[in-house]
Order: C-alpha cells, then sequence, then structure tokens
C-alpha cells in the first residue's frame, strides 16, 4: 500500500455482506477518496449491525459520468439499475473503487469495544482515513491482510485478481455477529 492511511468506509450490512460473499466486487462513492491501488479499505457495517467486519484491498479507482461506471460495473456493484441511479442522482462524476480481495474478521468488532479500545472512537458517516496505529488498536493485525483471514480466490476464475469467494456459512455467521452487536 503505498498510502500509509487506510480508508475507513461506513458501509451498509447489506452491501458488506455481498463484498465478503464475493457478489459485489466494486464499491461506488460519489466523492473521491485518496484511496490508491494496493490501498487497504476497512469495512464498518452501519444500521443495526454497528461492527467492523474486515477489510478490502483496492484494485484500482475509476472516476467517470454516473452512466459509464453502470455500463462497466453495473452487475458487480450489488445494486438494482434503479438503486444506482437514485444514488447517483445529480451528480457528474462517478467512483468506483475496484475491490481486488477482502477477508473478514473472524469475530467482528461491535461498536461499543471500538469505543473501549479507542477513546472518543466514532464511526465514520461515509469515510475518514486511520493511520496504521488506530487499525492495529482496533482491529489488530489481521486488519492488516493477513494471508490467513483473507477470503480464497477462485482458481477456475480469469481473472483471480477480481474474484474471490467467502468461506462457507458466511451469512449465517454476518446475522449472528449482527445480532450480537446490536444485542450489546
Amino acid at each position: 500500500m503505498t498510502n500509509r492511511n487506510a480508508l475507513f468506509l461506513s458501509i451498509r450490512p447489506r452491501f458488506a455482506a455481498q463484498i465478503f460473499a464475493g457478489t459485489k466486487t466494486v464499491e461506488l462513492r460519489r466523492v473521491r477518496t485518496r484511496i490508491e491501488e494496493g490501498g487497504l479499505v476497512i469495512v464498518y457495517a452501519s444500521g443495526d449491525t454497528k461492527a467492523l467486519l474486515g477489510a478490502f484491498q483496492a484494485e484500482k479507482v475509476v472516476a467517470s459520468t454516473p452512466s459509464a461506471i453502470w455500463r462497466r460495473y453495473g452487475n458487480k456493484t450489488g445494486l438494482t439499475k434503479r438503486e444506482f441511479d437514485g444514488y447517483y442522482s445529480g451528480s457528474d462524476t462517478a467512483f468506483a473503487i475496484e475491490i481486488a480481495y477482502a477477508w473478514q474478521l473472524a469475530v467482528p468488532v461491535c461498536l461499543h469495544t471500538l469505543r473501549k479500545k479507542r477513546e472518543g472512537f466514532r464511526p465514520p458517516q461515509s469515510y475518514h482515513y486511520l493511520d496504521t496505529d488506530t487499525v492495529l488498536d482496533i482491529g489488530g493485525s489481521a486488519l492488516l491482510g493477513e494471508k490467513s483471514r483473507r477470503s480464497p480466490r477462485s482458481a477456475a476464475s480469469p481473472s483471480p485478481r477480481k474474484s474471490y469467494k467467502s468461506p462457507r456459512g458466511m451469512a449465517a455467521r454476518m446475522i449472528t455477529f449482527e445480532l450480537g452487536c446490536a444485542k450489546e
């Protein structure tokens, strides 16, 4: 990673689950972030989940018109065309962060735990940046991409850098974590 700061994204639980399941391979943004090729992106699931779930490595960031981004990535976004158009309504530029690979934490870090680990911790409204020491404090070395934590890549894929699958049972574990964090 060339930028020493990680991009800390707040993502709706539905989309976070899709990222770790490998069905969403592009994260969309209305505003350009400073993430670069190979950059670390930390995934915080918002909504009822309120937990740090894992991370992904950015393949690259593409800026274009919303219609060009849809043509290129539509089926990789986790959105319907109607949702996509609503999200980019009034925007001339769309940003797509291609996901090289993703890995999830063995156990999510719930918001109350994040606040115990870092006084004054606030999850991002959309995004902010974290230095390496903060990443280690809130999520440990697993967030930095230990190979054992990465979602395995599909060997049959013609483009293994962009294709991955999550471990079996991920959806069930995600639901369990969501309920666990929501109750605390």
